[in-house]
């Protein structure tokens, strides 16, 4: 049996980090050639504007003409770059048809600490460039610490249609108390999201999605040619691209069965599964990194030899590892270890949709 291993969690990782705490109304901001997955931890940061304290904006609107103090909206967004996705601070992403985002957009208020929030704001939405159309069912809710949230319904591709881009804002209701000139309504910068229609995949994007069409249906495969979301990887989930895969790399292994390169895409379908399983935001992959901790171990099998675990083993990695093996036999790119009753009971779950 090969013992071949790969990182297969990407982009943002188990030590990714959102730079700074969100204060108020303002947001923070198997190769020999592979780094293990301690080393290859993407430090992602998002960046931090400027603290509005109640001391600044009154030093701000001071040296400001009175027109102008006075027309400055009392509810606004910051700009494009705090915009997020699915708690990660990217502004754009790829995604398999059927699939949801979280929006998240930063804001800040003029009017010091004491902000006068819009009642409602809306999810909008244009497809292709078309144009803007709210969001049936989708809202924002107004956190304390920062952000304004959105859960956007899954976007479907129409049959026959490759692909679509959709890109997401929000819009407030105009506020209706506060100075006169400086009630309206106001609106974020996008995101953009493809959304790819699965059915039309062709040659390698079909190869590896066929393995796990019924056991992550909405998932999305992108085929890293340019080596640059995987790496020195075969493959990757990642959190902006979705499942990732390096052909080029897969296959040049040549003494490798296509059943266990093929699993190569079904492991990371479980780490999709991980994510999505959780709700598909950073906050749920915290808790399910948490919970994986406390089910998956480095242990032996008691009936015979254990292949020797990785140097970048991990019980999230364990997990998808046995995950894979419980609907795939021909899997020989492995971080190693045994999995017993319980981790297989558990990594079962996930293929039901639920969480362990």
């Amino acid at each position: 049996m090969h013992v071949r291993r790969r990182l297969t969690v990407a982009v943002a990782t188990t030590a990714l980090t959102l730079a700074g705490a969100l204060v108020g109304a303002t947001p923070a901001g198997a190769t020999a050639d592979r780094e293990p997955d301690a080393a290859l931890t993407t430090d992602v940061r998002t960046p931090t504007p400027p603290v509005l304290s109640g001391a600044t904006t009154a030093r701000t609107r001071a040296g400001l003409p009175t027109s102008r103090r006075a027309a400055r909206p009392l509810f606004a967004f910051w700009g494009q770059k705090y915009n997020r996705i699915d708690g990660f601070p990217y502004q754009t992403g790829v995604r398999g048809s059927g699939t949801s985002i979280q929006l998240g957009v930063a804001w800040k208020t003029y009017r010091g600490v004491r902000p006068i929030l819009p009642r409602k704001v809306f999810v909008q939405a244009r497809t292709d460039g078309g144009s803007w159309a709210k969001v049936s069912g989708a809202r924002g809710k107004i956190g304390k610490r920062g952000y304004v949230l959105a859960q956007v319904p899954a976007h479907v591709v129409p049959a026959g249609v490759a692909a679509q881009t959709v890109d997401y804002r929000l819009k407030t209701k105009k506020i209706t108390s506060g100075p006169r000139k400086a009630r309206r309504s106001v609106t974020s910068k996008p995101v953009s999201v493809r959304f790819e229609n699965q059915a039309m995949y062709t040659g390698d994007q079909a190869r590896f999605y066929a393995p796990i069409a019924n056991l992550c249906p909405n998932a999305s495969v992108t085929l890293d040619t340019d080596h640059t979301i995987a790496e020195k990887r075969e493959a990757v989930f990642s959190f902006q691209y979705g499942i990732a895969i390096d052909v080029e790399e897969i296959n040049a292994v040549t003494d490798e069965s296509e059943a266990s390169k093929l699993a190569v895409a079904i492991h990371e379908c479980a780490h999709w599964r991980q994510f999505y399983n959780w709700g598909g935001t950073l906050k749920g992959y915290r808790a399910m990194e948490k919970r994986s901790g406390e089910i998956f171990v480095a242990d032996a099998n008691p009936n015979g030899p254990t292949p020797p675990n990785a140097s970048d083993w991990a019980p999230l990695e364990h997990a998808a590892d046995c995950a894979t093996f419980l609907v795939t036999s021909g899997a020989e790119r492995t971080y190693g270890g045994y999995c017993n009753p319980t981790e297989n009971a558990a990594a079962g779950l996930l293929w039901q949709g639920q969480r362990y």
